[in-house]
Order: structure tokens, then C-alpha cells, then sequence
């Protein structure tokens, strides 16, 4: 394996209701399997802001949301392990997610209650300030999709508990050749982590870093059990240079 393996798609117990790994032991869990970071994307919708209790206090509310990836940091530092800051925000008119990266905690703490305007809306508005990418578009059946609105897809997502469709993902890339395309575990639990990810030639420590580095598709993607996706990319990247 060439280069510097990081997942892009991570979730903590501390912050994502339906993360079930503390976001320490994630971190643990990466590093014995040899990566050298990961990108915590906890997730930001209008439901978890309506199940925490902030008496409608956005730096409250960033204050329990940045937990997680707080954690992870900490426990990142002290075995020389890269965790990145990112998100995965989902708005009220569906229940398509978006991964967000090149974004800070000052970045959060001053664009209160992003997750409450509408995909299109947030795409014109952030566009050339962040990178926004659409988690497992087709997961479970779903037929609505905003195509005009990220920089790119995953065509893989490695979460083994959903029917992600993936191979709809790679037609909505073939469909779409100016996108990035990705590819991620959405570790949850036990068994999710360490089935996909990306590739780097260096380190980055931090979202912007990863960000630019994804922007000047300087990555491969990776992902051991699906072996024809990574093909597939690779194939579209051949074409993409003639």
C-alpha cells in the first residue's frame, strides 16, 4: 500500500446518536489497522439539534456537537494519528446526507444553524468556501437527488448495514465526470471501521489540508472489498488525462 490512509467517513459515540464506538476506541481501531487519520463527520441535522438540550444556544449547541471529534483528537495526539475536523449535514426537505470538509471549529461556531436551509441553498451560499460531498446517495431505495448541488459523490460507501448502491453512485459519477468521487466506511459500530478510504501521497493535519488535497485529486481511493469501484475510478481517471 502506497501512501498515507486516511477514511474520510467516521462517526463518534460522544456526538452521532447512532454512533456506538467511543470516539477514542475509533481512533484505537484505526491505528491497529495501520491508518494514518480520519475524518470525523458526526452528524448536524435539524433532529439533533431538536433532541439536545441547549436553550437555543448555537455556541451550546457546537459545544456538544465538537465532543466527539474533541475526543478523538485527543486520543489522535497522543499516538501521532492525524483526526480531522469535517461533518455530515443533512437539511429538512429529505433525508439525503452531505459530508462537509474544509471547515473549523470558527467556521461552525459562525454559520449557526446551517442544517436548516435547503441542499440547493446551501450549495449556492458555501460553495466556494467548503467541499461538500453526497454521502451514499442511493442508500436504501432513495430516488431524490440533488445533482446540481455537491462537488462530488462517494461511490463507495463500506457501512455493511445498508443497501448503499454503489454501483448507482458510479453511474451518477460517470454521469457527472467533473466530480470527485470518494469513498468511505461511515464507521457507526463494531465491524464498520477500517472497509474504505483514501489514499494520500502525504499527511494532512487538518480539514483545509485535506480539502486542497482532494481538490487537486491528489488521492486514490481504497477499499480491499470492493475492488471493482476502485477499478472503476481508476479507469475514469485514465480517460479523464487523454
Amino acid at each position: 500500500m502506497n501512501g498515507y490512509l486516511y477514511d474520510p467517513h467516521t462517526h463518534t459515540a460522544e456526538t452521532s446518536k447512532c454512533g456506538h464506538l467511543p470516539a477514542a476506541e475509533v481512533v484505537d481501531r484505526y491505528v491497529r489497522q495501520g491508518f494514518s487519520g480520519l475524518v470525523v463527520t458526526d452528524h448536524l441535522h435539524p433532529e439533533y439539534l431538536s433532541r439536545i438540550d441547549t436553550d437555543h444556544d448555537w455556541n451550546k449547541v457546537m459545544d456538544h456537537y465538537l465532543s466527539g471529534y474533541r475526543a478523538s483528537k485527543a486520543r489522535g495526539d497522543e499516538l501521532g494519528f492525524d483526526v480531522i475536523l469535517g461533518a455530515e449535514l443533512r437539511f429538512p426537505e429529505n433525508d439525503n446526507d452531505y459530508l462537509v470538509y474544509g471547515i473549523d471549529e470558527a467556521w461552525l461556531r459562525g454559520n449557526p444553524y446551517m442544517c436548516c436551509m435547503s441542499a440547493r441553498e446551501f450549495f449556492q451560499k458555501f460553495h466556494d468556501q467548503v467541499l461538500i460531498i453526497h454521502a451514499h446517495p442511493y442508500r436504501d431505495g432513495n430516488t431524490t437527488v440533488f445533482e446540481d448541488a455537491v462537488h462530488g459523490t462517494e461511490i463507495i460507501n463500506g457501512n455493511p448495514r445498508h443497501d448503499n448502491y454503489n454501483d448507482r453512485a458510479l453511474e451518477l459519477a460517470r454521469r457527472h465526470p467533473e466530480y470527485l468521487r470518494l469513498a468511505g466506511s461511515d464507521t457507526h459500530q463494531s465491524g464498520d471501521e477500517c472497509r474504505a478510504g483514501v489514499l494520500l501521497p502525504e499527511r494532512v493535519r487538518d480539514s483545509f489540508a485535506y480539502r486542497r488535497m482532494i481538490e487537486a485529486h491528489r488521492f486514490q481511493l481504497w477499499g480491499p472489498e470492493f475492488s471493482e469501484f476502485v477499478r472503476a475510478d481508476e479507469e475514469m481517471r485514465k480517460e479523464a488525462r487523454k
